[in-house]
């Protein structure tokens, strides 16, 4: 995410400044995450910095004579209490090259941003999460890219003159009026999901659109969407719909969620071209509309009741399906699936894997919790077997059955040994009683920064303590 020349790699290594700041160099990014004895940020003037985090300083910041293209000055939603305003005036930041600004969930007001405009060079802009509105945005004629969810915004008048903008998240913001975003014409991607939005005609002359997301808007009126003829992504998620038969005229469309509405399906045999489709929660039985979506290769239909997944069988470009929590109980079905790479039946009545689910030799990622499955002599003969947990999560579950044995499990000497610098075992899941909460509750990970494992406070039984003892690279988050 940021760019910094060696001096400033060079920085972790020097304890004269680290003992002021806790600075952290992961990935090329500078990060300066607290403000222990922080009394200014001129030491930054030294380096060749592009691209600058900082995180949860209360001091002022200025910032001057200093070359940072991007500053992120954003918190996280896990960081932020709203209590925590940030020490931040547009004019103690001199950065004639900033191009990039994330100021999000900073408690932020409008007179903090007060000459935002003498940033010429500023194009993307995130002030979500903050009590501002457009009053001094709108004056920063080249931004073509701006993000304002959730500020509390009523009238978005001015916005009007921000003509440039490509790219424009106005999500929850449940007052607004669309009149004035018709007149950006060169818009390319609108957010305005959860927005208590119903008519909206307006959006009928943005017909440069591709991506746009209507998520969370109560029996949302369709007719001006389907009028979109450019769009390539779409979502509809929970918005209560009945009727989708408008949606044929999208023939553009690539991806499509319309997860969590209560539909009929049948007008989607005709969007040929979809590559992703979400259907999750949407209440289905079957599945022929989708027999001549051949080129779909992401599908999730998750949570939905079927009587057979028959279909399936024709769509083989498919690599990630998602049949969580389907009521399955066999799935023979998914036998011509030969390029699975990602599959997930957790949650489903599935007693026994087919032996042809060996010939999946593309699949890194299975998820197999929460079934009635005994027998997992088809998973230890599976050809990738030894390499699953290198490319994703491997997940077992065996709830109310016998816990498989440690050669089930960890057949393979890079599964015993956990080897490799990408490997992540994120999660494994053997639910009984003996070992519910212990093994529901540990990340187990690589440790790059060094060999020897970090001490960990979780308590294992003995079975699987002497699993993973036998790697020395392995440590405990």
């Amino acid at each position: 995410m940021i760019k910094i020349n060696q001096n400033v790699q060079n920085l972790k290594y020097d304890s004269k400044m680290t003992h002021k700041y806790e600075i952290l160099i992961k990935d090329g990014i500078l990060s300066i995450v607290r403000d222990t004895d922080v009394k200014n940020f001129r030491f930054l003037e030294k380096f060749n910095i592009e691209i600058l985090k900082i995180r949860n300083i209360d001091k002022q910041i200025k910032l001057r004579n200093v070359t940072v293209r991007e500053l992120d000055l954003g918190q996280q939603m896990d960081e932020y209490e709203y209590q925590y305003r940030l020490n931040l005036n547009v004019d103690d930041l001199e950065l004639e090259n900033l191009e990039v600004l994330n100021l999000q969930y900073n408690n932020l007001e409008n007179d903090q941003l007060q000459n935002l405009a003498k940033f010429q060079k500023l194009h993307t802009l995130n002030v979500s999460f903050n009590k501002v509105d457009l009053t001094y945005i709108h004056n920063v004629l080249s931004l073509t890219k701006l993000s304002m969810r959730e500020c509390g915004l009523q009238n978005i008048d001015q916005i009007s003159q921000l003509v440039n903008l490509q790219e424009l998240d106005l999500s929850t913001n449940r007052n607004i009026n669309l009149t004035p975003v018709q007149t950006i014409k060169g818009l390319i991607n609108l957010n305005i999901s959860d927005c208590n939005l119903c008519q909206i005609d307006q959006l009928e002359s943005l017909t440069n659109l591709e991506v746009l997301d209507l998520s969370n808007n109560k029996g949302v009126y369709l007719t001006p969407v389907c009028k979109l003829k450019s769009l390539t992504k779409l979502s509809l998620r929970h918005c209560d719909l009945k009727n989708i038969g408008q949606i044929v005229l999208l023939t553009n469309l690539k991806v499509f969620d319309i997860s969590s509405n209560k539909i009929n399906i049948t007008p989607l045999n005709t969007l040929v071209g979809l590559i992703k489709l979400d259907l999750s929660m949407c209440g289905l039985t079957e599945l022929s509309a989708l027999k001549p979506l051949i080129n779909l290769q992401y599908l999730n239909i998750s949570f939905n009741y079927f009587i057979n997944i028959t279909e399936l069988q024709y769509l083989t470009n498919i690599t990630h399906l998602n049949l969580f929590w389907c009521n399955l109980v066999s799935i023979c079905a998914l036998r011509p699936l030969i390029n699975l790479e990602n599959l997930n039946i957790q949650n489903n009545n599935i007693v026994y894997l087919d032996a042809n689910f060996n010939k999946m030799q593309k699949l890194q990622i299975f998820a197999v919790g929460q079934n009635r499955i005994s027998d997992f002599s088809s998973i230890n003969k599976h050809k990738n077997y030894n390499n699953l947990d290198e490319k994703g999560t491997r997940c077992f579950d065996t709830s109310n059955q016998k816990i498989p044995s440690e050669e089930q499990l960890f057949n393979a000497n890079k599964m015993r040994r956990v080897e490799g610098p990408n490997i992540q075992l994120k999660e494994i899941q053997i639910q009984q009683k003996a070992l519910k909460m212990v093994l529901r509750n540990f990340k187990l990970q690589i440790n790059e920064a060094t060999n020897n494992a970090r001490q960990s406070e979780i308590q294992f039984t003995a079975n699987v303590v002497r699993l993973f003892q036998q790697s020395n690279q392995v440590g405990f988050e």
